[in-house]
This record gives structure tokens, sequence and C-alpha cells, in this order.
């Protein structure tokens, strides 16, 4: 056929009218996919708000589709989620969030204030202001915004994606394991077969230093971060489905340097340390460990010098990993210990480790203990590290273990003159180092300090008796330097052959240097004074105005004055006094003095005030953090009936 200017003018319209029907009009008479429950019919004021969103230029920005890719915008839509949308606009650049899901996240007045003010919820938005806009169009607008999604106002919307969804673990017990207890042991074999020891080894040397070992997300670089690391003990962990699990260790999390581990790590590898995880710290359930002796590689005797250095190294470690579970003390009792089962051990019940040689301690450290949070520890430090926390455990703890030669007196603190000529700054808080004394000293060096702490009444050296600084000050074992250097010094690096930790592997600068003012002010000089504590005329702040012990006990616990008795003794009694009257035992000495008796008739909300928050600039701390609710309480109670009133009456 010959080419003239008719057939190819006829000829490109067939064809423009062939693209025309195929790619327009085919999918309008052929497109008719099963409607979702995320399409709905619009009322008359959400299309009005449909055709403002898109009349104002919304969806250049904002996009109303989620693609298998988008692993943070909801569930991938399906064509059934549009079938009522006509012509179907799915915007075209993602400059702003997919707004897909949005109904019912925020309220529609939250998105009309948006609209109006967009820097007042999102000060970095670039967002422009649509305050010319009616009340009525706006309202429409949060109308339409309103019905996006599927309606479920729900807490995780995000779903694994597709190569995720529905997967279960790859490896499992080797096998069914006899419960006969003349049966052989079942702690080392059973937690090897079943994968979980390479989930502990997989998760000491790659997750604990943001996880830490007591799996709440405050491992020794998680603080660091600007996003948190998961504090696995709560929701949504706890309760989080198995292929979420896999979704998250594998590809990583979005916006934290969590790695995407299934570049390094092989799918059985993700499941083990996975399982270990959900065992030990999701959902931990108490299990005897049954580990058995050391095998016969671990079969050594220690072969560094017990000596002042070799200590100071071991409590380095201590404080810095230890710690948080075992506490400073080494009495199962550390700052992170909640949640973790098995409990840690109680290393002052000496009697228990008796039969324990260096063997023994070394294996535990160098491979944890089955069934436990107890990391492996041989992964992190090198065999000299665990020898020197050897040394430091049996020296200081289970005392199973002869201390080397106390220093010589003075001897003792002989840290850099840097530290010792350093001021505190004038931020130092006397308040905040308060608290944290109570938080972390206090079970060691007791509520006024004299070295009588509940934990601390095991340790050989005891606790120091902070009462004697002033003395100490005076006969100038703080010497070329300042007093807030020397104590700085003595925090940072804690006493030698003591159990005195070393904070500065623990502690910020600052919250040191807080600890530095308070010890100061109530042991030294004398600011804190006690007797100038004015209780106060009986007025409590607004928030503590209506609480009531009647509605607490109908409500929550009942409240037993009889249980507020051995709490007095333990928290009050060193400085209040057996009776009530001041003058107790802890505060003889004491530069800050004794506190006065306590006043007749206190109500029962404003003795429960002071004992949660305490009274400012003076010793007398603020029990919430250490207290529960229902402790403090019975305190109340107690010590009604202590300064002459009635419980109930």
């Amino acid at each position: 056929m010959k080419m003239t200017f008719k057939v190819i003018l006829v000829g490109g319209l067939l064809v423009f009218f062939a693209v025309v029907s195929v790619v327009v009009f085919a999918p309008v008479a052929l497109w008719n996919p099963p409607q979702t429950t995320v399409a709905i019919e619009r009322s008359l004021e959400q299309l009005l708000g449909r055709e403002l969103f898109y009349g104002n230029g919304c969806n250049y920005c904002h996009t109303q589709y989620v693609r298998d890719i988008d692993n943070g915008m909801g569930p991938t839509s399906q064509g059934g989620d549009y079938v009522f949308d006509n012509p179907m606009i799915l915007g075209s650049e993602r400059t702003g969030p997919d707004l897909s899901y949005i109904g019912r996240k925020r309220s529609q007045q939250w998105e009309i204030d948006h609209l109006i003010d967009p820097r007042k919820y999102s000060p970095m938005s670039i967002m422009p202001s649509f305050s010319f806009l009616t009340d009525a169009q706006a309202h429409a607008i949060s109308e339409y915004l309103f019905s996006l999604g599927d309606r479920a106002a729900a807490e995780r919307m995000i779903i694994s994606p597709a190569p995720y969804l529905q997967s279960r673990p790859t490896t499992m017990s080797a096998g069914i394991q006899s419960t006969d207890p003349n049966a052989p042991p079942q702690g080392w074999p059973t937690f090897k077969d079943s994968g979980l020891y390479e989930g502990k080894q997989i998760f000491t040397s790659r997750c604990l230093t943001c996880h830490g070992c007591a799996g709440n997300g405050l491992g020794s670089y998680g603080g660091t971060l600007i996003v948190t690391p998961a504090n696995f003990k709560v929701d949504p962990f706890r309760s989080m489905p198995d292929d979420q699990w896999f979704w998250h260790v594998s590809e990583g999390v979005q916006g934290s340097v969590m790695p995407p581990w299934k570049e390094s790590l092989t799918p059985a590898q993700r499941w083990n340390v996975i399982r270990y995880v959900q065992e030990v710290y999701a959902h931990p359930i108490e299990r005897d460990p049954n580990e058995g002796d050391p095998p016969a590689e671990y079969q050594k005797t220690n072969p560094l010098p017990n000596d002042a250095a070799n200590l100071d190294a071991g409590k380095r470690i201590w404080t810095r990993e230890c710690m948080v579970c075992h506490g400073d003390a080494a009495t199962g009792m550390g700052p992170y210990r909640a949640g973790v089962e098995p409990v840690p051990p109680d290393f002052s019940q000496h009697a228990d480790y008796v039969p324990y040689v260096d063997a023994d301690y070394f294996w535990r450290i160098s491979e944890g203990v089955p069934w436990t949070a107890m990391p492996t520890w041989k992964l992190q430090y090198s065999e000299t590290q665990r020898w020197q926390l050897v040394h430091y455990i049996r020296s200081m703890f289970t005392q199973t273990e002869k201390q080397p030669p106390q220093p010589a007196k003075g001897k003792d603190f002989d840290f850099t003159t840097i530290i010792k000529q350093m001021r505190a700054p004038v931020t130092v808080s006397f308040e905040a180092g308060k608290a944290q004394f109570l938080a972390l000293c206090v079970t060691c060096h007791g509520p006024a300090g004299d070295g009588t702490g509940p934990d601390g009444a095991y340790l050989d050296p005891k606790p120091a008796d902070l009462r004697k600084l002033p003395s100490q000050v005076n006969a100038g074992q703080f010497s070329a330097g300042t007093v807030e250097g020397g104590l700085l010094a003595r925090i940072n690096s804690g006493v030698q052959i003591t159990a005195m930790p070393a904070w500065s592997e623990f502690l910020m600068e600052a919250d040191r240097w807080n600890d530095v003012s308070f010890v100061r002010g109530a042991f030294i000089d004398g600011s804190a004074k006690m007797e100038r504590s004015v209780m106060g005329d009986g007025s409590v702040p607004l928030q503590y105005v209506r609480t009531d012990p009647g509605i607490f006990e109908s409500e929550i616990a009942t409240i037993v004055p009889a249980d507020g008795k051995p709490l007095y003794e333990k928290w009050c009694a060193t400085c209040h006094g057996a009776d009530g009257l001041g003058k107790g035992p802890g505060t003889r000495t004491l530069v800050s003095g004794s506190p006065a008796a306590f006043p007749k008739g206190m109500s029962n909300p404003y003795m429960f005030y002071r004992i949660r928050e305490g009274v400012p600039n003076t010793m007398m701390y603020g029990f919430r953090p250490v207290l529960t609710e229902t402790e403090v309480w019975d305190l109340t109670a107690y010590l009604t009936g202590l300064t002459g009133g009635k419980w109930g009456g």
C-alpha cells in the first residue's frame, strides 16, 4: 500500500484509538476487583472533602497507595480498596507521609488544626497553611481523611510483608527429653539441642551492646543512639507474632541502627537468636539450669596474681556489665534485674559457694548459664579479663579467696592530680544527686551514710561511713586538690580492694557530679541541715489532694499497718529513730543533724506525699523510685500509729 498522507492519518488515528481503548476504556469496562473492607461509599461531605483534597493539590505530596516494598505505611493496597473512587487519583510524590490508612489514627480536630497551622504539630513541616479554608471546608477534608483506611484505630498497623508473612521457626528441639529425675542431666545438653545456646552466642556477640544483657534496650552502646533499642520485656514484643520477629531481625528496623541480619546470619541462626530472646526476655519462665560441672577445658586455676591492679580491672568489668543484674553488692538485686528468670544469684550466701573453685567461676563467666540470661562473656572479653573478674567476685563477694593486703593509709586514693583539683560545675543538682544516692548507694552506705545499708552488711571491707568524711577532710586526706575533686575521684574509680564500684563505668559525668553535690551537702559541709527541715503546714500539691486510702483499698489492695513496720525500720528508723522522735542512730556525728520529731495529727495525704516526694534541700529522700504505692500506704498507716493516731479512725 502506498503511504499517502491519507493512509498515514487514518492509520495513526486507528492506532491512537486502539491505545486509548486498551489503556482507558478496556480497564473501565473490565476492571471489577472484589470490594475490600477498606472501600466504602462516601457521604456527601466526604465526597466534598475529597474534591477539596485534590483540588488544593494535596495529592502532589501525599499518596494513597501502599506497595509491596513499602515497609512502613500499612498493609499493601488492593484494587478493591478503590472501587468507589472515580476518578482514581493515587497521588504523585511522597514528599509527605502516605495517607492510605490515616483514618482514625488521629482525631478530626487534629487534622483540622494541622491544616490551618501545620507547624503546630510538626515543627519541621514544609506543608503550606490552608488557613484560607472555611470551617466547613476544613471539616469536610477531615471527614474525608477520617474515612481512609480500614477504620481501625490499631496500635500496630504494620504487618510483615509478603516474604515474611506467616514465617515460622525452622529449627526446634532435637527431640523429646525425659522428665524422669533419674535421666541424664538436662541442663546443657537440652539447651544446646534446642538451638538456644547458639542463640545466646549470637545475642552476646551481636545484640548485647545495644539491647543489654537484661534485654531492656539499655546496653552500653544503646545510650548513644537517638532511637532507643527495643525493650524485649514489654509489649509489643511480649505478644509480637513470630513472623514479625523474623521480619525485623532479617531486614532491620527503618530509622534505627538495627542491622539487616539476613546479610550475615542464616535463617536458622536468625530463628535461634529470636527464640533465645523470646524465651529469656519476652516471656521467660523459671527453669532449673542444671549446670553440671565445668568441662575438662575449663579445669584451670587462676593464673593471675590477686593484687590491687587485677581487682580494679575486674571491678570495672563488674560495674560496666554485671552490676545491672547482680547488683553492686552482688545480692542479685541489680537495677535491671526485674523480669529476669531464673533470678541472678545472691553471692552473699557464702555457704553456697564454699565448694566453688576458680574453674567454677571462670566456666560460668565464659560460657554463661543454660536457660538463663547470663551471657557468653568469652565472646566479649579476653581470658585475662575473665580471670580478673573471677578474682574480684571471689575476693569481694563470695569471699572464698583471700584478699591482697590493704593499701597503706592514704595510698588508696592515689588518683590523678587533674581530677583531684577539679571543681564542681554550676549545673550540679543536689536533689538529683540525692535521688541517685537513694537508687544506687543507700543499699550499701545506708540512708544516713553510716555504712549500714542492708546489702553492705556482709561486705569486707565494710562500706565507708560517710559521716567520717569531715574528719578525713580536716586530716588532709583530700590534700593537693579540692573537696569536690577528691569526691569525684573516689566515685569515678571506686576505692581499691573494696566493693565500691567504679561508677565512671556506668554513670555519666553529670550524674557523678550530682552525687558529689549530695555527698558534700549531706556529709561534709552540712548544708542539708535536717533540723532546718520545716515539714510545712500540712498542705499538699494539687496532684496529691485526692489521694484517699479508702479508694485505694476498695480498688487496689488492702493497707496493712504492720507491713509498714519493716519498711520503717529499713528506710526511716536510722534517721527518725524507732519512736519517730528523731535522733536516730545513723545521725550521730552527722553534720546534717537529726530530723525533728514527727508532728502529731499529720493527714494521710500529707504523709503519703512526703514519703513519696521527700523534703527538698534536706536528706529526706523521695522514696517514689524504690517503694510501690502499696508500700507507701503501708508506711503511712504505720506512721499514723507511731505519731499517736489510729489508722482508720
